[in-house]
């Protein structure tokens, strides 16, 4: 009896190991990168069904042989200002690496119709935040969103919405909206404040108190600048929200935060890192292009938009001709195409620079849905741009340096409202196989603002939970493993 239990034992023990060799996908021979714990190896990756099975410098048998040699393993690109949730958009983003993206500025209302208009269709994983233009519509102007996003000005009632003040009444139902979505999955709150001229201050320092109660995180694009004469504008409409966070409580992220500051954007970014060391839950992001881009029938072009911002008509481009606006050219879009959009050529270099090299802020797109023959290109270029960019040509940054803020730290943004992202961003055993494979040799951008809609080269392969999508550089057919990100509805 004992020698036939020892027999059983002795068989079992060998047995595990073989069952363990064999995997659904095996990347072999890589340099994995793995920015959270710093792993930077030639390794073998062994996946079996959405996880990261085994890490290992031993061979792995699986049913399906990737041959990494030559390239970086990585994490997921995770970007959290993303527009473009659609096919065509989410093509570009997983052609640039891009494993997740989260519309966390403009949101979505009701995030359950957007869900469901994007579950089973999807290339990469999603979420969105809770609109504050999509409740502002609901509330004053009665006219709810359609899922995602709200529109900018097309209609009087989207004017109204986003121009006309609230009443007290009218302000406890729009923090009501909005907490009503994060409670169904949304991701935080999404302000665009200078699109909504007629948001007091108190409006948004209400949505700041309900934020620090649901410990789900604000994400903002501050107040327009207003026409003063005084220097450091941008400074005051970013000290709003960072006193909001700072009285409150609430987690911050102001977005794109050199399109905000422009020049004075070093003292942004010096606030920001102040606020971190007095353990304030503030953070930002940026995108590595000296242009931004929004609707031309946006209230950003309400009238000052020359003196508040330093630029004028000849500093726009269309993306769909490549051309630069004139008086004319940019009334008749304004008024025939409000929503389309338009490229704004207003940051400095040096501006850019800098902060792509400042290891406190994040990567993120802010990449516009692609509705015409053209938009932005850093919906389609962002994050092999850097990579090309500044990692290989200048070497502004590292390039572990640089993952990590593309991986691990817009991961690290969402975990307190989302468990999911406690598995995205990172190469470790148990993680999800969200895995993005390039040479760092040739990686680069090719979008441009004359030719926006060309996919980035030099991203291999780009796994979704552990599936394909981007396979020898080609997008692979009718693959859509995206899955939902969603929110707890409580942070911690």
């Amino acid at each position: 009896m004992k020698t036939a239990l020892f027999l059983a034992t002795a068989l079992a023990a060998f047995a595990t190991p073989a069952l363990a060799e064999t995997y659904d996908v095996v990347i072999s021979g890589g340099r994995v990168m793995d920015p959270e714990s710093g792993r930077d190896e030639i390794a073998n990756v062994g996946i079996i069904g959405n996880r990261i099975a085994e890490i290992s410098a031993t061979p792995l048998k699986g049913k399906r042989k990737i041959d990494a040699r030559g390239l970086v393993v990585a994490p997921g690109f995770v970007d959290l200002h993303a527009h473009g949730q659609h096919d065509k958009g989410q093509q570009f983003q997983v052609l640039d690496g891009v494993t997740t993206a989260i519309d966390a500025e403009g949101g979505a209302m009701p995030v359950q119709a957007f869900v469901g208009a994007m579950k089973g269709h999807a290339l990469i994983n999603f979420g969105a935040s809770a609109s504050h233009q999509c409740a502002r519509m609901e509330v004053i102007a009665a006219a709810p969103c359609k899922g995602h996003g709200a529109t900018n000005g097309e209609t009087v009632a989207d004017r109204k919405a986003y121009t006309a003040s609230a009443t007290p009444e009218q302000q406890k139902a729009i923090v009501a909206a909005l907490d009503r979505e994060v409670a169904a999955g949304a991701l935080g709150y999404g302000l665009g404040i200078e699109y909504t001229p007629g948001a007091g201050r108190s409006e948004i320092y209400d949505i700041f108190k309900a934020a620090a109660e649901t410990r789900a995180p604000v994400f903002v694009h501050v107040r327009s600048r207003p026409l003063d004469p005084a220097p450091g504008v941008p400074i005051a409409v970013a000290q709003e929200v960072i006193a909001n966070a700072a009285i409150t409580g609430a987690p911050l992220q102001i977005v794109h935060l050199h399109s905000t500051g422009l020049k004075d954007t070093p003292i942004l970014i010096d606030m920001v890192k102040h606020a971190q060391a007095r353990g304030l839950d503030i953070t930002s992001e940026a995108y590595p292009y000296t242009a931004g881009s929004t609707s031309i029938g946006s209230e950003f072009f309400r009238d000052g938009w020359q003196e508040r911002s330093g630029i004028s008509y000849g500093d726009l481009q269309w993306p769909a001709t490549g051309e630069r606006l004139t008086k004319e050219t940019f009334e008749r879009y304004r008024r025939e195409q409000p929503n389309a959009a338009v490229v704004v050529h207003m940051i400095p270099e040096d501006v850019v620079d800098q902060i792509i090299a400042e290891p406190a802020i994040s990567i993120a797109s802010d990449g516009m849905p692609w509705r015409t023959s053209g938009e932005h290109p850093r919906g389609a270029g962002t994050y092999a741009r850097v990579l090309g960019r500044y990692v290989r040509e200048r070497g502004t940054l590292d390039l572990m340096a640089a993952l990590r803020k593309m991986t691990i730290m817009p991961a690290q943004r969402l975990e307190g409202i989302s468990p999911q992202m406690a598995k995205k961003g990172r190469v470790s055993v148990g993680a999800d196989a969200d895995l993005t494979l390039f040479d760092p040799a040739t990686v680069t951008d090719v979008a441009t603002f004359e030719k926006p809609m060309q996919a980035s080269r030099g991203i291999r392969y780009v796994l979704v939970n552990g599936t394909p999508v981007v396979d020898g550089g080609k997008l692979s057919n009718k693959v859509f493993p995206g899955e939902a990100i969603l929110g707890t509805g409580k942070g911690r």
